[in-house]
């Protein structure tokens, strides 16, 4: 009995559930099919427009196809260049200098047209399916107006008097020497405000005076720099991408959930292949001293320096050096300071800089922020978590170092040494550092000069490229907007002490270069085979004398030496 109700009840089971499957047949079919639909609109109108952005297919044709999938445009097999076209003009009518101050807001094509397609795609705006059937109209340069970052600038100068020691002829034929002074004013272009998709910052400055000293046959001898010192960086918005979602509202996108959405879809293509760089090789550590290394992790996965992108080809600055730590792993400040910003900031994610004296040091993609602006911060104090925020292709630390305003490879302070065979002659790439110096708006910038500059220190068997590092260190690459930029190009490498008094003063370019490459030949001689190349030339200790004193003469040189060495390449 109990068999046969057992399979009564499984046949009744059965009948039951064959009938239950024909009533609810058609509505499955109808839930899956629209699950359907929904997948296949969704990798129309999202998916392949940016997997061919982002350059998932093999051939450019297919390329360009997917990205126009869905409109009723003609196919423009050259709208990544007109993008990418687009894209480079955010830095138009900026000096290097200018450029440098808003490295943070550089503007990434493949975002651009993402953006563009979005904007003048209904479907984007409409959670609608059957709104997709409307024609898609692109505007590449009307959408790149509407969204590309705006700057204000403001009028400085940075003032040097500098004691400087002049030989002088005394009574019969005595050497005799005496104090002077010189004063030099550069003028200089400062970031006030910068206004983009994400939010408006206004940068207030203060004017601070550094002074150095050193001994000379004069005695001794004082330098006071005094200039407008970057103070806090404060956005003006409460909430980041408050203008961004204006637009949004402007396209017709005024539903809150639906502006978070397409602004999480695009934060998607704000890459700058952070962290995909050359590396340090395995075994190096890094040697806490006047600097705290910034985090728990020494494994370098993007050093500083020049590096080419991998889809439009072109050399970038990579300003820092990136440091692959796990999301929330400490981040510490690398010396006392004041914090001058601590929130969001375009491709850097979250971002710390703080402000010690002549130095600024940066924390980049952070997870999260544990300081504020303005805040007093001590020297391996914890300041944040790292992260994987803004332009970041993985979990990192991206660290910087900027003295005087410019950028200085992180590891020299660190222990670990730039390896410089300046002794060994090179020939000067004229055409390259023709580009490179006339973006930094410098005197050098002329075959003319070049060709002296490769002439000598090919006499002498010296790189040139240390002899353009020099003049940066020195003269700042002589910019051309220093009120005495042609006098000072008749002597940027400063030999005899200086351009403007004594002998240095009555020098040509030509000149002044000869006796700059015989005096690093001359400086060389005798170094200690531990001893780093352009170190010796400033090592108090070098028997044969110093081509300059002063702490950062050394960094800054190397700096530039190993930056104008991969431009080379």
């Amino acid at each position: 009995m109990d068999q046969w109700m057992k399979q009564a009840l499984k046949r009744a089971g059965r009948k039951a559930g064959l009938a239950l499957l024909k009533v609810l047949a058609p509505y499955v079919l109808t839930i899956v099919g629209f699950v359907l639909v929904l997948m296949l609109g969704y990798f129309i109108i999202f998916e392949m427009p940016k997997q061919a952005i982002m350059e998932t297919y093999e051939h450019a044709k297919d390329q360009v196809a997917g990205f126009f999938y869905g409109t009723k445009e003609e196919e423009d097999q050259q709208i990544f260049e007109t993008y990418q076209r687009l894209a480079e003009r955010w830095r138009e009518g900026l000096t290097a200098e200018e450029e440098f101050q808003v490295e943070p807001y550089t503007f990434n094509w493949e975002w651009l047209a993402q953006v563009d397609r979005s904007l003048n795609d209904p479907s984007f705006l409409n959670t609608i399916l059957d709104d997709y059937a409307k024609e898609v109209v692109l505007k590449p340069e009307e959408t790149f107006e509407e969204v590309r970052p705006k700057f204000k600038w403001n009028d400085a100068e940075i003032i040097t008097v500098k004691e400087v020691c002049v030989q002088k002829e005394g009574k019969e034929g005595e050497v005799e020497y005496a104090k002077s002074t010189v004063t030099e004013w550069q003028p200089v272009r400062l970031l006030q405000q910068a206004r983009t998709i994400q939010n408006e910052y206004n940068y207030t400055y203060t004017s601070e005076t550094l002074t150095e000293t050193v001994s000379s046959p004069c005695g001794t001898l004082t330098t006071k720099v005094t200039q407008d010192k970057l103070q806090q960086i404060k956005p003006m918005h409460k909430e980041d991408w408050e203008p961004l979602r204006e637009i949004l509202i402007a396209h017709g996108a005024k539903r809150f959930e639906d502006q978070d959405f397409l602004l999480e879809y695009w934060l998607s293509y704000l890459s700058d292949y952070d962290g995909e760089g050359s590396g340090l090789n395995e075994g190096w550590t890094p040697l806490s001293g006047d600097l705290i290394w910034p985090t728990k992790g020494d494994r370098i996965t993007s050093s500083f320096g020049y590096r080419i992108h991998p889809i439009t080809g072109k050399k970038t600055l990579h300003a820092g050096v990136d440091v692959g730590v796990p999301i929330g792993t400490p981040v510490y400040a690398a010396k006392a300071g004041k914090v001058i910003f601590a929130d969001y900031m375009g491709k850097a994610g979250n971002a710390i800089m703080i402000q010690h004296e002549d130095m600024e040091t940066r924390y980049y993609h952070l997870s999260k922020i544990k300081v504020e602006a303005g805040q007093e911060v001590q020297a391996g104090e914890e300041i944040a978590e790292s992260g994987n925020t803004g332009g970041s292709t993985g979990p990192h630390l991206h660290f910087e170092v900027r003295v005087n305003g410019n950028t200085v490879n992180p590891l020299l302070y660190f222990g670990y040494t730039v390896t410089a065979d300046i002794l060994t002659y090179r020939p000067l790439n004229i055409s390259v550092m023709l580009e490179w110096l006339s973006k930094r708006n410098s005197m050098l910038a002329t075959k003319e000069i070049l060709t002296m500059i490769d002439d000598a220190a090919k006499a002498q068997g010296v790189d040139p490229y240390l002899l353009i590092a020099i003049t940066g260190a020195e003269q700042g690459f002589v910019p051309k907007t220093n009120k005495y930029a042609n006098q000072i190009v008749k002597n940027p490498w400063n030999v005899f002490g200086s351009w403007k008094e004594g002998k240095g003063s009555t020098l040509t370019t030509k000149e002044a270069a000869e006796i700059a490459a015989k005096t690093i030949v001359k400086l060389s001689k005798g170094k200690p085979a531990t001893v780093n190349s352009i170190a010796w030339l400033s090592d108090p200790v070098n028997p044969s004398g110093v081509y300059a004193e002063g702490g950062d003469w050394v960094g800054n040189v190397s700096n530039f030496y190993q930056m104008l060495s991969e431009l080379r390449d």
